[in-house]
């Protein structure tokens, strides 16, 4: 089931990605000339914002965020596994937040219209709870089978040295 949900994922960020593409440059070409389509801002920045955070949860599934870790490499490795756990708290406080508060914006949004169409911009700003909520589950996953590895790794180890 995960991985048809992770699928779907990629391909509606794919298809979000290729639409928007469309949109602008057709939208281009029209303002070029002489007919501009009003309402492609509009929804050109519905489907990124889609497409970012879509995009945002496959980076976070493969392990592909920047991550700066100079100085924690060379630390021991109790120390990096504490760091980590204290990353990933922080990571999901954030998330948290962004649910939280990003559901109440959105909700604050629903009866706000897009300046040229009739879309409630609720539609735009929903992105940002589902999003964060997406990551965050991402991230639980994550840290549950890192932690699924870590016990296999350590009850290995014990039987070598029976």
């Amino acid at each position: 089931m995960a991985k048809a949900l992770e699928r779907f994922e990629e391909y509606l960020s794919k298809i979000l990605l290729v639409l928007t593409v469309i949109l602008v440059f057709v939208a281009s070409l029209a303002r070029w000339a002489g007919y501009p389509i009003v309402w492609s801002v509009d929804i050109a920045q519905l489907l990124f914002i889609w497409v970012c955070f879509l995009g945002a949860n496959q980076a976070l599934r493969r392990g592909e965020h920047i991550g700066v870790d100079f100085v924690v490499r060379y630390l021991p490795a109790p120390v990096q596994r504490v760091l980590n756990a204290i990353h990933h708290v922080l990571i999901m406080a954030f998330l948290a937040t962004m649910v939280w508060y990003g559901t109440k914006l959105t909700l604050l949004n629903v009866e706000r219209r897009f300046s040229d169409t009739d879309l409630s911009y609720a539609w735009v700003t929903v992105a940002v709870p589902v999003g964060c909520f997406l990551l965050l589950v991402t991230l639980l996953r994550q840290i549950r089978l890192r932690g699924r590895k870590e016990v296999r790794k350590t009850e290995t180890s014990e039987s070598a040295r029976v």
